[in-house]
């Protein structure tokens, strides 16, 4: 009887773990982006969302929002409090040069001046963990990729 249930249980864990892993990545994030000037924009923390979600969203919030494909986004501010909703978390993009901008392979977002292209931050939504990004404008408007 305890060999058939440590079988089980070793049928069973495996599968278990891949069907996690296919919910996570099914899983829909919804981000709010809001508008602080004509260059810059704050990405919400939400649900759940890590680094590489956060890049996605700034990459197609330039992309289908700003109209813009070329050029560098910066880490204005990195991962704090947020400017644009009071109580939650946030972090500031910028398509101007920042003061200390350096290149990273790094997907976080706790350095201001971290830099990616902004074709590089939209192919991240081609990610795993960043395929089911949408992006909520300050208007409403559903932004996918």
């Amino acid at each position: 009887m305890l060999k058939h249930l440590a079988l089980a249980a070793l049928v069973t864990v495996p599968t278990m773990g891949h069907t996690q892993d296919r919910n996570f990545v099914r899983a829909r994030v919804t981000l709010p982006v809001n508008t602080i000037d004509a260059n810059s924009f704050e990405v919400i923390e939400d649900d759940g969302a890590a680094g590489t979600q956060i890049w996605c969203a700034a990459g197609l919030y330039t992309r289908k929002a700003l109209g813009q494909r070329g050029g560098d986004l910066y880490i204005e501010v990195a991962r704090g409090p947020a400017q644009t909703a009071p109580g939650r978390k946030g972090v500031v993009f910028t398509t101007e040069p920042v003061a200390g901008a350096f290149n990273s392979v790094s997907q976080g977002v706790k350095r201001a001046g971290q830099t990616f292209s902004m074709s590089h931050a939209y192919a991240l939504c081609r990610s795993n963990r960043a395929q089911s990004v949408r992006v909520r404008t300050e208007d409403g408007r559903l932004l996918r990729r």
